[in-house]
């Protein structure tokens, strides 16, 4: 790839990056942005990162220790649910994203250098266009849709305290200024200037939780999208081989040569997406294995949570929309990457190998065999990623729910 075209692709990669590099920006991190020369961007980095960092970590312990609190006391299963049992799950698995971008940035970011090295820069057909245009178009969508619901979702709890107090006061009755999560702390809290503090810490610890979620979340729909993307492109070109349009006014050697040639680069570009794939795999896995684990106990607490706690009624349906969105859209894009590389030896199928010589025959064949195990994304290696994952945690949640609610409904 010319120097200028790679310039070009390193430009449209990270513009795919932009919404996710806001967030980490927010969180000090960044694996798209050239690193700090000066102290000034260096401590701002650093106390961007700190304060983050440190804001997840003390309100994962907070949640954690005032469900602990409530277990060691005499309290029914409703009062545990009914305290955000989901939010901490939610915010476990931002502190398990957080983490994963913080230890692997500089792999990210030698990632997205490298796929600049295949990106399609130009397109040599009017197919291979449109599936760039759509990619991108649909990748685009999506972002926006995921952004709205976390966003939207921790702005309404963050200010549903605030509505209800002001409520309260406009109708002339007493009023307090409630919280906005339920996390222990080991001083009394009731104080004026406690009280303030509390409050905005869980108000600012919700945003990171948010920020860390999306950063994850965004940096990993984008590059699987781009990877099937580039799968699709692919199928394009092999089916393109030995078609009775391809340069049929050269001589046959030149055709077998060419030929060839074609199957050499296709075999080349399958084995950089395959390797891309499998770093990605690997960078997600661990946390592919805690959406798995914990994303069908919060869909079925905030649900739950729905019918006990009418005042955080609107703010849960807003969460539950954004957990949905959140195993959804990943899941959607795991099968995408597992239907395009299997997509791949239906390609060679289609192709016109039957009128190749037998090397180029021979060459397609290997392609075939290693595109018959398609890649995809796994929960720690024990279950491939799947639509089908997706309903059975959708199937599994509701399962939790019934247990719940016909128990309580007993009480």
């Amino acid at each position: 790839m010319a120097e200028n075209e790679r310039v070009i692709a390193q430009r449209e990669i990270d513009e795919t990056l932009s919404k996710c590099n806001i967030f980490m920006r927010l969180n000090g991190l960044s694996f798209i942005d050239a690193p700090p020369k000066t102290t000034q961007d260096k401590i701002k980095v650093y106390f961007a990162f700190v304060v983050s960092s440190s804001l997840l970590f003390w309100m994962l312990v907070g949640e954690f220790a005032f469900t602990v609190s409530l277990l060691s006391g005499s309290v029914s299963v409703e009062e545990i649910i009914k305290s955000y049992v989901h939010i901490a799950g939610y915010d476990s698995m931002s502190f398990g994203k957080f983490i994963l971008i913080w230890y692997n940035t500089s792999a990210f970011r030698k990632l997205v250098n490298e796929l600049s090295d295949i990106w399609p820069v130009t397109t040599s057909d009017s197919a291979s266009a449109e599936i760039k245009r759509n990619s991108l178009h649909a990748l685009r969508i999506m972002q926006i849709f995921y952004m709205f619901w976390n966003v939207f979702g921790v702005w309404m709890y963050n200010l549903t305290p605030i509505a209800l107090y002001l409520y309260q006061l406009a109708r002339g009755e007493h009023s307090e200024l409630g919280y906005i999560w339920h996390v222990y702390y080991p001083f009394d809290r009731t104080k004026p200037a406690v009280h303030a503090f509390a409050f905005l810490f869980e108000m600012f610890g919700g945003l990171s939780s948010v920020n860390s979620m999306l950063s994850a979340d965004i940096l990993f729909i984008t590059m699987a999208s781009h990877i099937s993307m580039l799968l699709r492109l692919l199928q394009v070109k092999i089916r393109a081989i030995g078609t009775s349009g391809q340069d049929v006014h050269v001589e046959k050697y030149k055709q077998s040569q060419y030929c060839y040639g074609t199957i050499v680069d296709a075999v080349k570009i399958h084995q950089r997406l395959i390797s891309y794939g499998n770093d990605l795999e690997n960078a997600f896995t661990i946390v592919n294995l805690l959406n798995v684990l914990l994303s069908s106990v919060n869909i079925c607490c905030v649900v739950f949570s729905i019918f006990l706690e009418p005042v955080m009624e609107m703010g849960n349906k807003l969460f539950i929309g954004a957990a949905l969105t959140q195993m959804g859209v990943v899941c959607w894009y795991a099968d995408d990457i597992y239907r395009a590389s299997a997509g791949v030896a239906d390609a060679v199928y289609e192709s016109g190998w039957y009128r190749c010589d037998p090397r180029c025959r021979r060459a397609l064949l290997v392609l075939l065999q290693r595109s018959q195990k398609p890649l995809y994304f796994t929960a720690f290696k024990f279950r491939p990623i799947t639509m089908i994952t997706y309903s059975s945690i959708l199937t599994t949640s509701y399962s939790y729910f019934t247990l719940l609610y016909t128990a309580y409904r007993r009480n």
